[in-house]
């Protein structure tokens, strides 16, 4: 076996489709004997449906996926402002709402389709690792051994624990309900809304499906003894809804609920000899923004796309840039997200109003909006090392490649989780030779980018190369190369001199 993962949430099983995509055996161990039904992540982002349209699944996550394009702060039943989400430069300009139990349906059966195991009921009891291989035994006593292993089995994961890798953190104070609800009429606003009242953010979104099922997140971190109950009931958010939502509205049905306790957390390291983390299993925070999920699907490909170049003969220190990539893009996003926990928190009268003031206007500010969108669309996430080269246009090597229109199809429509994309831009006088179609496995996709294939420029202005070129794309669709030395390029993409950092 090449590769075990264990955790069969989002993070687990996109890794095992990079994986399967890449011809590397995997198996998938989930400790639920069951899937789960109900979940807190709700949102996916640009760049996360990016790398997931590599693997296919885009098409159907757009067709059950509620489109969100903004958000309204509320107070009693007036709007106050609108957050209108500007579109980012992607083909997926929106944030997608669906559970995290609808992405897991998908992606389940698009692994059974790909003849990947997903092992349920299986309960990692301990992690013993070797020169060439890791050992996992099984609560039931089974053992299974594998070349790799990759811990994506969330925030208490027993695969940490058995590492030794200490998870640093702190609770932060705070007690939230969550709620899907069904309410009897659409409420007096779009899709999703925010009262910062004085017992904190009180939030309703639209889930999809029909235009009355809604997500109710409040924070109740005022309320004494939340710890010895099961969950609020009908009444007591139908009270909650009156008192700091919009009052006329009325709950016919609870679907789910749970109480949840805000903590934040990082993995003090990604990896131990032949093991890795993954997902919440590497990092946890509150769900402000919708963050949590994208990271984490954006950590399995990341490391999935490594681990597969190694398993073809690419070297072993290939591996190392998994975590000096992902795991500060992960504190960013904590320090990020605890600065929102901290704005919506707050409970000094003067600090709220001038909290509110500068909400009010910021929505009201073109360019702090755009800011936004593109922060919370992931799509400014990147692995660029050093200072940005002067008078250089375009992405450079670290940065995410930007999509263009082609004459037929997209920059992205070329990309994809089990191969390099080498643009090769040719000098306005050349004419030749245009490949496009798949190399061997060892060699990148190469697409020609010249009058014929680019008519209006877009690719050429895009990548800021107008005289010829090579750009190199990594399946994780960030750029591993840009200059003039095709070779160098081609060289690069099959990973094969050691110590070659990609």
């Amino acid at each position: 076996m090449g590769v075990l993962i264990v955790g069969a949430g989002p993070t687990g099983m996109v890794a095992g489709l990079v994986l399967a995509a890449n011809g590397v055996a995997c198996r998938v161990l989930e400790r639920r004997a069951q899937p789960g039904t109900s979940s807190r992540a709700l949102g996916l982002q640009a760049r996360s449906m990016e790398l997931l349209a590599g693997l296919g699944l885009t098409g159907e996550i757009e067709r059950i996926a509620y489109r969100l394009p903004g958000a309204s702060m509320m107070r009693g039943d007036t709007e106050l402002s609108r957050f209108t989400w500007v579109p980012p430069q992607s083909p997926y300009p929106y944030t997608y709402v669906l559970p995290q139990s609808g992405l897991e349906a998908v992606l389940r059966d698009r692994l059974r389709a790909a003849g990947v195991e997903i092992e349920a009921g299986a309960q990692v009891q301990t992690v013993t690792q070797g020169e060439t291989a890791v050992e996992v035994a099984l609560a039931d006593g089974r053992e299974m051994t594998a070349e790799w292993l990759i811990g994506a089995d969330g925030s208490r994961s027993r695969v940490r624990e058995e590492l030794g890798i200490e998870l640093a953190g702190r609770e932060t104070g705070e007690t939230y309900y969550l709620a899907d609800i069904v309410l009897d009429e659409r409420p007096p606003f779009q899709d999703s809304a925010m009262w910062l009242g004085p017992a904190g953010p009180f939030m309703l979104m639209r889930l999809p499906g029909a235009d009355e099922l809604w997500r109710i997140f409040a924070d109740m971190t005022d309320m004494e003894s939340l710890a010895e109950r099961p969950g609020p009931g009908v009444a007591e958010l139908q009270a909650l809804l009156g008192e700091r939502g919009p009052g006329r509205l009325r709950i016919t049905e609870v679907q789910w609920t749970s109480i949840y306790r805000t903590r934040v957390g990082l993995a003090t390291g990604y990896r131990r000899d032949r093991a890795f983390l993954a997902g919440d299993a590497a990092h946890v925070f509150p769900p402000f923004g919708g963050q949590g999920m994208n990271l984490g699907i954006q950590d399995a490909v990341g490391l999935a796309w490594r681990l597969a170049g190694v398993e073809h003969g690419a070297p072993v220190d290939l591996l190392a840039a998994y975590e000096t990539e992902r795991r500060p893009v992960a504190a960013a996003t904590i320090r990020d997200v605890e600065s929102r926990r901290r704005l919506y928190a707050l409970r000094n009268p003067v600090a709220r109003t001038l909290r509110d003031a500068l909400l009010r206007y910021g929505s009201r500010v073109p360019g702090a909006a755009r800011q936004a969108s593109l922060q919370n669309s992931q799509l400014d996430v990147g692995y660029r090392r050093g200072r940005r080269r002067l008078l250089t246009r375009g992405p450079q090597s670290g940065d995410r490649a930007p999509d263009a229109a082609l004459a037929e199809g997209t920059v992205h429509d070329r990309l994809g989780v089990d191969h390099f994309t080498l643009l090769v831009f040719a000098p306005a006088s050349s004419a030749g030779k245009r490949p496009g179609a798949r190399h061997s496995v060892a060699g990148p996709v190469e697409v020609r980018i010249d009058d014929e294939t680019d008519p209006t420029g877009a690719v050429r202005d895009a990548y800021g190369l107008r005289r010829g070129g090579y750009v190199l794309i990594r399946p994780d669709g960030y750029v591993a190369y840009r200059g003039r030395d095709g070779a160098a390029a081609r060289r690069l993409a099959t990973c094969a001199e050691a110590g070659q950092t990609v």
